[in-house]
C-alpha cells in the first residue's frame, strides 16, 4: 500500500510549509471548527459534541498540583482558551482568551453506599452540562472524590476545540506537568512550533483542492443513503439520544483475519472495513452506500503535539455489486482506501458544500455510519508520577450517527465499541447485529475466496425460527370450486338475502335462479373451461349474477370497470381473448367494434342447476394490473388457490355464518374478492355501497346495513373519517385494512375505537388476493413504523430472502417471496414474464417474487417496507411508473418521459421534443384515452433533457421537485387610477410599495382586508369596484381596469376556475349582510369541473353605492342571469335565513321556467315566520347595532375586526336581509304553493343553536317539496361555510341525501299558536299568583311580627331549596312527560298554597312550618318553571319559536312589574289570606288548563347537558383563564354586600311609610328596571371597553345603594332604588356583552351557570346575614347611640336607621371593591388581554381533532 500512495501522491504538489503568525491578524477558523459552530447553532444547547476524557486515579493527590498542571496546560495550548462567537455579519468568528486558572470542580461522594456508581452518576450529568461558544471557556474539568487516595478525573471539552488524538497529549502533557508541578522540577516539554491557528490558516491556503474536488465529485456522485431498518420512524429532525453497545473479537480471530490480509496487501483496517461493509449490505440488502472513516489530519508533523481539531472525515463507498468473494471485494475496497487516503486532506465540510446534496434534516449527510480503527501513534499514559491512571467508564449518552463502530486492539484481542442511536434502535437489535458481525468474520477468514452470497449469518436456531414465521408446509386438502360453498348455501339458506344494492336484493335462491339461467346462455354461446367471458357492469346485483354466471357456465370471468377509458378497455378484451362480453344497455356504446358476442340482458331468467364442468385447476378470473412495459398484464387465477384463500380468511376472521358484508370497491380490483365472496361463501349477505359515496353515506349504510364486515385501503379509510368520526365507519365484527401500507400508530388508535377486529391484510393480485393478515391491538406496540402485515393465512408460505433466493434473520431487509398452494397460474399470454417472476427455489418451491421489501419482526410478524423497483401505490391502486411513462413518451412533443411521486402526486417529468409545452389540462386529456384517472399526472415538469447517470439510466434523484408558483418582478403603477388602488393597497397591507402587477393575497390580503380596501377605493374610482372584483381580479392592472368599466353590474360571479368540461354548477346565495366573497372557501374546495357561481346581493358591498334591492326583484335578475349564463347540472345553496329566502325564490323561478335543479341545499335555517299579531309589537327594532354586533360575534362572525363603517354597514344590511326574510316566508307559508320538483336538503351545524330540533325541523320543508333532507355536520356551528368548506363541497356535490319518507305524523294534537297561548295564558296568571305571595308574605311577616330576621329567611327559604333542587329537577323534566311534569307541579304548588292559606284561618300558621311549607312551595316552583320553558317549544309550531319565546318574556316582565302594586294593594283590601286564595285560584285555573290541552307530541327544549355538568364544565372553562375567573370573583364580592340591600327594601321604607309606599317604591325600581333596559337596547353597551363599562355601572350600584339608605326619605329611597334596578340592568348587560364576545357559543350554558349558581348562592347568604347586620348596626344609631352625634347627624337616628347604616355601608363596600377593581391589571386590562372568543366552528374543529385518529 506504502508504494501505491507513494505513486499517487507524486503527482501531487508539495504543500507549502506550517509558518506562526506573527502579523496580529484574527486567528481563521479551520473548515471543522466552522461547521463544528454552525452545528451549535443549529442545535444549541446540547451535549452531542462533547468530549470527555475520565481517569481513574488511584494513590495520594497532590490537588493543588493537579490544578497548577491544568492551568499550564491550557497556557500551553491556545486551543483550549478559544471562543467562537458571531460576527455583525453572522459569520463565526474566534478569539483566544488568555492564560487563566481552569474550572476545576470537586465532588465528594465518599460517603455514598456505592461511591463509584455515584461517581459514574456525578460525571455523567457533568459531561452534559452545555457549553457555551461564545462565553466559553471550552475546557473544564470535575474531580470526584471516591475515597482518602481514591478519585476519578474528568475533563470535558468541545470537540471543536479538540479531538481523539488530542486526547492522548492531553493525557501524556497533563501527567508530566502534574509530576513537574508536586516535585518543584522544571516539566521539560519542548515548546510547540506553532499554534492550532496557524494550521487553519495554512489549512484554508492549500491550493490542491480543486483536484480532490474533482476526485470526490466523480466518487460521490449519486451515493444512496444506508437504509437501516430501524425499530422506529425517523424522528422530524436528527436527534442524538445515544447508547454504547461493547465486544471482543478473541485473539485467535484477529490473527486469522491478519493472516487473510496480509498475502493481499490490506491492512488490518481494510479487512475489518471490508467485513463491515459486507454485514451492512446483507442486513439491508444494498450493494451500494457509504461508511465515514475519521482521518487523524496531521500529515504535517508540527501538529502531531497540539490539542485542537484536526480530525478529517473521508467516505468509503461500498461496491458489493455482483455477488463478490471477499477477496474481491477486499480487493475492491483496498483501491478506494488507496485513492481516498490519496485526497484526504479534503476537509469533509467543504465536500459537504461542494456536493450540494439534498438535505435530509432527519439523517446526516453522505452518510449515516462510521468506522473507525483506533490506533493512534502515542501509548497511553498510565502514571502521573506518584500515582496510578486508568481509564474510567463514563458511558456515552450521545451520539452523532445512526450507528458508529470503533474498533481498538487490547493486547492480542479486538474490542469493538458501537454507539448508535436510541431514538432509531433497540439495544438487543445492536447486539444481534454485531453478534453475526462476529459469525461474519469467522466466515471470511475461514474461506475468503468464497462468494457472499454462500455466508450464512444465522445459526440452526434461527433457521427453524424462519421456517415457523414462514408458516406450515402446505396441506394435502380436498381441492373444490369457486361455487360449491356457495350452492350449498342455497340449498340450506334459499331465502336468505345474498346481495342487496339500495332498494334491490336477491335472495340466495333467486341469485341461483339467475345465475344458473346466465350459464345456461353461455354455454350456449360456447363458454366453457379455461374460456374468458368479460364483465362491464355498473355495481348492482347483476354483476353478482353475472360473476356466479359465469363461473357456472365453467368459464372464466374477466371484470371490467366501466370508469375506465375505452381504448384500455378494448386492449382488456383483446388481450384476455374473451370472446362474450356481458354488460348493460347504457354502457353497450363503450364497446363499438367489439367482435365478440354482447349480452346485455344479464338478469333475463332463471333456471335449476346445471352439472358442472370445470375443474379445480381451471381459470376463475383474469385480473389485469398495471405492467411495467406500458401495457398492463392479465393475472390467471384459478378455482383451488381462490377457494385455499377464502377458506384461510375465513379461519383467520373467525367469520360467523350469515353475517353482512359491505363492498364498496368494483369487481375490477380484486380487492373486492375478499367481502364478496366471503360472504357467499358462509351465507352471508353482502351489502353494496356505492364506492363514490360521501362519507356520512357511506356511515349510514355501514350503521344501517349493520355491517358486520368491511375492507378498505387506509387512505380511503383516513378520508372519510376526516369528514365523520372514524367510530362511525367501523363494522361490527372485522374491518380489513389493505391494499397499502399505513402507520401502525394509526390503526391502533382506530382499533381502541370499537369492539370490532381491526385486521390489517397484505397480498399481490399474482398470490391469489392476499396472504397475510395482522390483528391490530390497541394496546400492544408492535416495534414497527408501519402496521405489520402479520402472518402467513393457511395453505400459503412467505418467506424474506435476498438476492439469492436465502433467508435473511429476523430483522434484516429482503424481498418478500410467496410460496405454498396460493399462487395463481402465472399472467395470461405472457410466458417469459411469468418465468421471471414465479420462480422455482430448491428450497421452497415455486415462489412468487413480489418486489417488496419486508422483514420479519422478532414475534413473528412481518413489516412492509415499500417496493423494490419503482412501482407505486397511490389511493390503493398499484401503478407501474413504467406504464404511463411509455404512454407519456409516444406523444409527439414527448422524446422521453419520468414519471414520480411527490407529495402523495403524479408528476410527470417530459424531455421536450419540440418548443411547444402542453398544459397539463391538454396533457391529462390526451392521455385520458389510454390511461385510468388515477394514473393521470397531477403536474408536468418540461426539461430540456432529463437528467442522466454515467451508464445512461434515468437519474431519478436528481430530477427537480415540482416548483410551487414564482413572483412577478416589480411592474410600477401607471396612471391616477392604478396609483390610487396601489396607495390604498400599500397603507391597507403595511408594505413598501405595491406594483402593478403584484397580487394583493400574496401581499398578505385576506378577506377582511378586501372589504377594507373596496371600502377606502369608494369616491377614489370613476366606477366603484367590489370585494368579488378584487377576488376574481387580484391584481392592481386588473382592477384597475374594471374600475373604468361602464354598464349595468352582473349578480353572478363565478368563484371557480373550471376546465373546458364542467359536471356541475352551484348557485350559491349569501347569508344576510354578506357579499358573495364569502363563498370562496366553498369554491375553492370543490373538484374539478364544478363551478360556482355566487350571487352579490345589491346593497350587500360596500365598495357600492347602491341601494338594497326587494327580493322578488333580485330573484328574478339572479333567475334570469342563471337561465342565460348557466347551462347544465344546477344546484342551488343558501344560507342562513335571508340567503335561504332569495334561494327558495329562485328555485321557484327556474322551476316555473322549466329548468331542471339537481337540488336546493339550504344550511344553518328551518322555515320561520312571524305570527298575525307579532307585528304589532315590534320590540327588536329598538336594539341598538351594537346588540347584533356582540350576537353575531358570538355565533362566530368576523365582526371585531372590522371598521365602525364596515360593521355598521354590515349589521344594517343583515338585519333589514333578516327582516325581509321572515315576511317572504311568512308569506309564503300562508298561502298556497306549488311544490318544488327539486329536493330540498337541509345542512346544520349540530351545534348552531339556530338549527336546534333538527331532527324533526327539516321536514318543515315539506311545505315547499315533497322531498327533504338532512345533513349534520359533528361539532360544526353556524359559520361552518367558512371553515367546513371541503366537507360542504362533498355535500353539495356529491349525491343528493336520499329522501327519508319518515314515520307518519304521531297520533295527537299539532303544535299551534292558540294551544301555545292558551297553556301561556295559564302559566302567567298561576307564575304571577305565586309572585303576589311571595313578594306579599315577607311584607306581611315584618309587619306582623317586626322581626327582620324572619323578613329575610322567608326570603331564602322561598329561593334556595329550588335553586339547590334544580338539577334534579332538570334532570326529572328533561326524561318525563312536560304535561304531566306541569301538572304534577301546578297541583302541589296549589295544595301548598291552600295549605298556607287554611293554616293562616285558623291561625294555625307557625314559623317552622312556614319555613317548611316555603321551602316545598320553592321546589314546586322550580319545578313548574324548567316544565314550562322546556313545553314552550312543544306547543308552538317551531318556526315561530322566538316569537313565544318573546311573548313569555314579555308576560312576565309585566308580571314583575306589576306584582308589587297588586300585591300591596291586595294585602290592604284582602289580607295575606286573600291573596293565597287568589294564588290558589290561579293554580285551579292553571291546572284545568293543563288537563283540557293535550300536548303535540313533539320535541321539547332539552339541555345538551345537565345543570350539574354545566356548572363543571363552567368551573373548568373559568379556572383555566385568569382574566374570566377574576371576573367571577368579583361578581362574588359584589352579590354579597348586593343582597343585603336587595332584601331590606321594604323594610327600608316600611319605616318611614307605608304599604303602599312600598309598592310605589317597587314599581319605582321595576321602572328602573324597564329603563336600563330600554337605554341597553338602544345603546348596545360599550363596544370596546366592556369590563371597563361593567367596573363603572357597579359604581353606579354602589353610589344608588348608598343614595337609598342615606336619609329617611320616601323620595330618596325610591331614587336610589331606581337608579339601582337601572345600573344592575347595565352591569348585567354588560356581563352577558363580555359572555358572548369573550366565550365561545357552545360554552355559554356553562358559563352562564356557573355565574347563576355562585350569583344565588351568595344572595341566600345575604338575605340571611342582612338582617343580622341591621339588627346589629342599630343601636349605634338609636338617639343617644355611639354614632348618633356623627354618622347619625347625616343618616339620622331612630328606628329603621340601622337599616339605613347597612345600606351606606354596602355602597362603600361595593363602591371599595369596584376602586380595588380598577387598579387590579387582570381587570383592569381585562378588555385588552382576556382574547376574544375562537369562533365556535373552530372549537368544534378542534374538539373532532381531539377525538379522531392521524390520517
Amino acid at each position: 500500500m506504502t508504494s501505491a500512495l507513494a505513486r499517487r501522491w507524486r503527482a501531487e504538489p508539495i504543500a507549502p510549509a506550517i509558518v506562526a503568525c506573527t502579523d496580529g491578524s484574527a486567528p481563521a477558523l479551520s473548515y471543522a471548527q466552522e461547521r463544528m459552530w454552525f452545528l451549535e447553532q443549529y442545535a444549541p444547547g446540547t451535549a452531542t459534541y462533547h468530549m470527555w476524557l475520565p481517569l481513574r486515579v488511584a494513590g495520594p493527590l497532590d490537588a493543588d498540583a493537579l490544578w497548577a498542571a491544568l492551568d499550564a496546560l491550557v497556557a500551553r495550548h491556545e486551543s483550549l482558551r478559544m471562543r467562537f462567537s458571531a460576527s455583525d455579519d453572522g459569520q463565526p468568528k474566534m478569539e483566544v482568551a488568555p492564560p487563566g486558572r481552569v474550572e476545576l470542580r470537586s465532588v465528594d461522594v465518599s460517603g455514598a453506599a456505592d461511591p463509584v456508581t455515584a461517581a459514574r452518576t456525578a460525571l455523567t450529568r457533568a459531561v452534559a452540562v452545555p457549553f457555551d461558544l461564545a462565553a466559553g471557556p471550552l475546557f473544564r474539568a470535575t474531580l470526584a472524590t471516591i475515597g482518602p487516595d481514591d478519585h476519578v478525573l474528568c475533563l470535558t471539552m468541545h470537540h471543536i476545540i479538540s479531538d481523539g488524538w488530542s486526547t492522548e497529549v492531553i493525557l501524556r502533557e497533563l501527567g508530566i506537568l502534574y509530576d513537574g508541578h508536586r516535585t518543584g522540577r522544571p516539566a521539560g516539554l519542548p515548546d510547540l512550533p506553532i499554534g492550532y491557528a496557524d494550521w487553519a490558516r495554512w489549512q484554508r491556503s492549500l491550493s490542491g483542492a480543486e483536484r480532490d474536488l474533482s476526485f470526490w465529485r466523480e466518487r460521490l456522485a449519486e451515493v444512496p443513503a444506508l437504509e437501516l431498518p430501524t425499530d422506529r420512524p425517523y424522528p422530524p429532525t436528527q436527534t442524538s439520544a445515544g447508547a454504547l453497545h461493547t465486544f471482543r473479537l478473541d485473539a485467535g480471530l484477529t490473527a486469522a483475519l491478519g493472516a487473510v490480509g496480509q498475502p493481499r496487501g490490506a491492512t488490518p483496517f481494510m479487512v475489518l472495513l471490508a467485513g463491515f461493509q459486507a454485514l451492512l449490505g446483507w442486513y439491508t440488502g444494498q450493494d451500494d452506500f457509504a461508511v465515514g472513516v475519521p482521518v487523524a489530519g496531521r500529515g504535517q508533523p508540527q501538529t502531531e503535539g497540539l490539542v485542537g481539531l484536526f480530525v478529517n472525515t473521508i467516505v468509503f463507498r461500498a461496491d458489493l455489486a455482483g455477488d463478490p468473494t471477499f477477496d474481491d471485494l477486499l480487493g475492491r475496497l483496498r483501491e478506494t482506501a488507496i485513492d481516498a487516503f490519496a485526497h484526504q486532506e479534503l476537509p469533509f465540510e467543504r465536500l459537504v458544500t461542494e456536493l450540494r446534496v439534498r438535505r435530509d434534516v432527519r439523517r446526516p449527510p453522505v452518510f449515516q455510519v462510521s468506522f473507525a480503527m483506533q490506533n493512534y501513534t502515542g501509548a497511553p499514559a498510565t502514571r502521573f508520577g506518584n500515582l496510578t491512571v486508568a481509564p474510567f467508564d463514563v458511558a456515552p449518552t450521545t451520539t452523532r450517527h445512526e450507528l458508529a463502530l470503533y474498533l481498538y486492539h487490547e493486547g492480542d484481542e479486538l474490542v469493538g465499541t458501537v454507539t448508535y442511536n436510541t431514538d432509531l434502535f433497540d439495544a438487543a437489535t445492536v447486539v444481534r447485529l454485531f453478534d453475526r458481525f462476529a459469525i461474519l468474520l469467522h466466515q471470511v477468514a475461514a474461506d475468503p475466496a468464497g462468494p457472499l452470497s454462500t455466508l450464512d449469518l444465522l445459526s440452526s436456531r434461527e433457521h427453524e425460527v424462519l421456517r415457523r414465521f414462514g408458516g406450515p408446509a402446505p396441506a394435502d386438502s380436498p381441492a373444490a370450486l369457486l361455487t360449491d360453498a356457495f350452492d350449498s348455501w342455497v340449498d340450506r339458506t334459499p331465502d336468505a338475502p345474498a346481495v342487496v344494492h339500495g332498494d334491490t336484493s336477491l335472495t340466495y335462491a333467486e341469485l341461483d335462479s339467475l345465475a344458473n339461467g346466465l350459464a345456461r346462455r353461455l354455454r350456449e354461446c360456447g363458454v366453457g373451461p379455461e374460456a374468458r367471458v368479460g364483465i362491464c357492469l355498473e355495481q348492482s346485483t347483476d354483476s353478482a349474477v353475472a360473476v356466479l354466471g359465469v363461473l357456472k357456465a365453467g368459464g372464466a370471468y374477466l371484470p371490467l370497470d366501466p370508469e375506465q377509458p375505452p381504448a384500455r378497455l378494448a386492449y382488456l378484451l383483446a388481450d384476455s381473448g374473451a370472446e362474450v362480453l356481458l354488460t348493460s344497455p347504457d354502457l353497450a356504446g363503450l364497446f363499438e367494434g367489439y367482435p365478440g358476442r354482447l349480452v346485455t340482458d344479464v338478469a333475463a331468467g332463471g333456471s335449476g342447476p346445471l352439472p358442472p364442468i370445470a375443474a379445480p385447476d381451471n381459470l376463475a378470473y383474469v385480473i389485469y394490473t398495471s405492467g411495467s412495459t406500458g401495457q398492463p398484464k392479465g393475472v390467471a387465477v384459478q378455482h383451488r388457490q381462490l377457494v385455499r384463500y377464502l377458506d384461510g380468511m375465513r379461519e383467520r376472521l373467525d367469520v360467523v355464518p350469515g353475517s353482512r358484508f359491505g363492498l364498496l370497491q368494483s369487481l375490477s380490483f380484486d380487492f373486492a374478492v375478499t367481502m364478496f365472496y366471503l360472504a357467499l361463501a358462509t351465507g352471508g349477505r353482502v351489502t353494496l355501497i356505492p364506492r363514490r359515496g360521501t362519507a356520512q353515506e357511506v356511515a349510514d349504510q355501514v350503521s344501517s346495513g349493520r355491517i358486520d364486515y368491511l375492507k378498505l385501503t387506509p387512505s380511503h379509510l383516513a378520508a372519510l373519517a376526516a369528514e365523520v368520526p372514524a367510530a362511525s365507519l367501523l363494522p361490527r365484527r372485522a374491518l380489513v385494512l389493505g391494499g397499502e401500507a399505513s402507520r401502525a400508530d394509526w390503526t391502533r388508535e382506530l382499533a381502541g375505537l370499537s369492539p370490532a377486529a381491526v385486521v390489517n391484510h397484505y397480498g399481490p393480485t399474482e398470490a391469489t388476493v392476499g396472504v397475510t393478515t395482522y390483528q391490530v391491538s390497541p394496546a400492544v406496540d408492535p416495534g414497527s413504523v408501519t402496521t405489520p402485515i402479520g402472518r402467513p393465512l393457511p395453505h400459503a408460505q412467505v418467506h424474506v430472502l435476498d438476492r439469492l433466493l436465502r433467508p435473511v434473520p429476523v430483522g434484516a431487509v429482503g424481498e418478500l417471496h410467496i410460496g405454498g398452494d396460493r399462487l395463481a397460474r402465472g399472467y395470461l399470454g405472457r410466458p417469459e414474464l411469468t418465468a421471471e417472476r414465479f420462480v422455482r427455489s430448491a428450497s421452497y418451491g415455486r415462489l412468487y417474487r413480489t418486489g417488496d421489501l419486508a422483514r420479519w419482526l422478532p414475534g413473528g410478524d412481518l413489516e412492509f417496507l415499500g417496493r423494490r423497483d419503482h412501482q407505486v401505490k397511490l389511493r390503493g391502486y398499484r401503478i407501474e411508473l413504467g406504464e404511463i411513462e411509455a404512454t407519456l413518451a409516444a406523444l409527439p412533443e414527448v422524446t422521453r418521459a419520468a414519471v414520480a411521486v411527490h407529495a402523495d402526486r403524479l408528476v410527470a417529468y417530459l424531455e421536450r421534443a419540440s418548443a411547444r409545452e402542453l398544459p397539463l389540462a391538454e396533457l391529462r386529456q390526451r392521455l385520458a384515452p389510454t390511461l385510468p384517472e388515477y394514473m393521470l399526472p397531477a403536474q408536468a415538469v418540461w426539461l430540456d433533457a432529463l437528467p442522466r447517470m454515467a451508464h445512461g439510466k434515468i437519474d431519478r434523484g436528481a430530477l427537480p421537485a415540482p416548483e410551487i408558483g414564482s413572483r412577478n418582478a416589480f411592474v410600477p403603477p401607471s396612471g391616477p387610477v392604478e396609483e390610487a388602488i396601489a396607495e390604498v393597497w400599500r397603507a391597507v397591507l403595511g408594505v413598501e410599495r405595491v406594483g402593478a402587477e403584484d397580487d394583493f393575497f400574496d401581499l398578505g390580503g385576506h378577506s377582511l382586508l378586501a372589504i377594507t380596501v373596496v371600502s377606502r377605493l369608494r369616491g377614489l374610482l370613476p366606477t366603484p369596484v367590489t370585494a368579488m372584483d378584487l377576488f376574481k381580479h387580484p391584481t392592481v392592472r386588473g382592477l384597475a381596469g374594471l374600475g373604468n368599466r361602464a354598464g349595468p353590474r352582473p349578480l353572478l360571479h363565478e368563484l371557480t376556475r373550471t376546465g373546458p368540461t364542467r359536471t356541475l354548477s352551484l348557485v350559491c346565495v349569501p347569508y344576510g349582510g354578506a357579499n358573495a366573497i364569502v363563498y370562496q372557501p366553498l369554491a375553492d374546495a370543490l373538484p374539478d369541473g364544478v363551478a360556482l357561481h355566487s350571487v352579490a346581493v345589491p346593497g350587500s358591498d360596500l365598495g357600492l353605492p347602491e341601494e338594497a334591492r326587494p327580493l322578488d326583484e333580485v330573484a328574478a335578475a339572479v333567475t334570469d342571469e342563471v337561465l342565460r349564463r348557466v347551462s347544465g347540472p344546477l344546484v342551488l345553496y343558501g344560507h342562513c335565513g335571508p340567503g335561504a329566502a332569495l334561494t327558495v325564490e329562485v328555485a321557484r323561478r327556474l322551476e316555473a321556467a322549466g329548468r331542471t335543479l339537481e337540488a336546493v341545499y339550504l344550511g344553518g335555517v328551518f322555515p320561520f315566520a312571524r305570527p298575525r299579531l307579532a307585528g304589532l309589537a315590534r320590540f327588536d327594532r329598538l336594539r341598538s347595532d351594537t346588540v347584533y354586533a356582540n350576537w353575531l360575534q358570538s355565533m362566530g362572525a368576523d365582526v371585531g375586526a372590522l371598521e365602525p363603517a364596515q360593521r355598521r354597514h354590515l349589521i344594517r344590511a343583515m338585519r333589514r336581509d333578516a327582516e325581509e326574510a321572515e315576511e317572504y316566508f311568512t308569506r309564503l307559508m300562508g298561502g298556497r304553493v306549488t311544490p318544488l320538483r327539486a329536493p330540498i336538503v337541509s345542512v346544520v351545524g349540530e351545534k348552531d343553536p339556530g338549527t336546534d330540533y333538527y331532527q324533526e325541523r327539516y321536514r318543515e320543508w315539506e311545505f315547499l317539496s315533497p322531498r327533504t333532507g338532512l345533513v349534520v355536520l359533528d361539532e360544526a356551528g353556524h359559520y361552518f361555510l367558512k371553515y367546513r368548506a371541503a366537507e360542504l363541497a362533498g355535500i353539495v356535490t356529491g349525491p343528493v341525501p336520499a329522501s327519508e319518507p319518515g314515520p307518519p305524523p304521531a297520533p295527537g294534537p299539532r303544535p299551534s299558536m292558540g294551544r301555545f297561548l292558551a297553556v301561556a295564558a295559564a302559566q302567567t296568571v298561576s307564575m304571577t299568583g305565586t309572585a303576589l305571595t311571595e313578594f306579599a308574605l315577607p311584607i306581611w311577616t315584618y309587619l306582623e311580627t317586626g322581626s327582620l330576621l324572619r323578613f329575610a329567611l322567608f326570603a331564602v327559604a322561598g329561593v334556595l331549596p329550588g335553586i339547590l333542587v334544580a338539577p334534579i329537577a332538570g334532570a326529572l323534566v328533561d326524561r318525563g312527560d312536560r304535561r304531566r311534569a306541569l301538572i304534577g307541579a301546578s297541583v302541589l304548588a296549589g295544595l301548598i298554597q291552600g295549605a298556607l292559606a287554611l293554616l293562616l284561618a285558623f291561625d294555625a300558621l307557625g314559623a317552622g312550618l312556614l319555613y317548611g311549607l316555603l321551602a316545598a312551595l320553592s321546589v314546586a316552583l322550580t319545578l313548574q318553571r324548567l316544565a314550562y320553558a322546556s313545553a314552550v317549544p312543544q306547543l308552538v309550531p317551531k318556526r315561530y319559536l322566538g316569537h313565544a319565546n318573546g311573548v313569555v318574556q314579555l308576560a312576565t316582565g309585566a308580571a314583575q312589574f306589576l306584582v308589587p302594586l297588586v300585591a300591596v294593594a291586595m294585602l290592604h283590601s284582602l289580607g295575606m289570606l286573600g291573596i293565597l286564595l287568589f294564588d290558589v285560584a290561579s293554580y285551579v285555573l292553571c291546572v284545568a288548563v293543563l288537563l283540557a290541552v293535550r300536548f303535540p307530541r313533539t320535541m321539547a327544549w332539552q339541555r345538551r347537558e345537565t345543570v350539574l355538568a354545566e356548572i363543571r364544565g363552567g368551573f373548568h372553562y373559568f379556572f383555566r383563564r385568569p382574566g374570566l375567573r377574576a371576573m367571577l370573583l368579583f361578581f362574588v364580592g359584589l352579590n354579597a354586600p348586593l343582597a343585603a340591600v336587595l332584601v331590606l327594601v321594604s323594610p327600608l321604607v316600611l319605616v318611614v311609610g307605608s304599604t303602599a309606599d312600598a309598592a310605589r317604591v317597587a314599581m319605582v325600581s321595576a321602572a328602573g328596571a324597564v329603563a336600563g333596559g330600554l337605554v341597553l337596547a338602544l345603546w348596545g353597551g360599550p363596544k370596546r371597553h366592556r369590563m371597563r363599562g361593567l367596573l363603572w355601572a357597579a359604581a353606579g350600584v354602589a353610589a344608588s345603594a348608598a343614595v337609598a339608605g342615606l336619609r329617611p326619605s320616601l323620595a330618596l329611597i325610591a331614587v336610589g332604588t331606581f337608579c339601582l334596578s337601572f345600573a344592575l340592568v347595565l352591569v348585567n348587560g354588560a356581563w352577558i356583552t363580555i359572555i358572548h364576545t369573550k366565550v365561545p357559543q357552545r360554552f355559554h350554558a356553562r358559563v352562564i351557570a356557573l355565574n347563576q349558581m355562585a350569583a344565588l348562592s351568595v344572595l341566600s347568604l345575604g338575605y340571611a346575614v342582612a338582617p343580622l347586620a341591621s339588627t346589629a348596626l342599630q343601636p349605634l344609631v338609636d338617639p343617644g347611640g355611639p354614632l348618633a352625634g356623627t354618622v347619625g347627624a347625616v343618616i339620622g337616628v331612630g328606628a329603621g336607621r340601622g337599616t339605613g347604616l347597612l345600606y351606606l355601608l354596602c355602597g362603600l363596600a361595593m363602591g371599595a371593591l369596584v376602586a380595588v377593581s380598577l387598579r387590579l391589571p387582570v381587570l383592569a386590562h381585562f378588555d385588552r388581554d382576556v382574547p376574544d372568543a375562537e369562533p365556535d366552528d373552530l372549537v368544534g374543529l378542534a374538539a373532532l381533532a381531539d377525538r379522531r385518529p392521524p390520517a
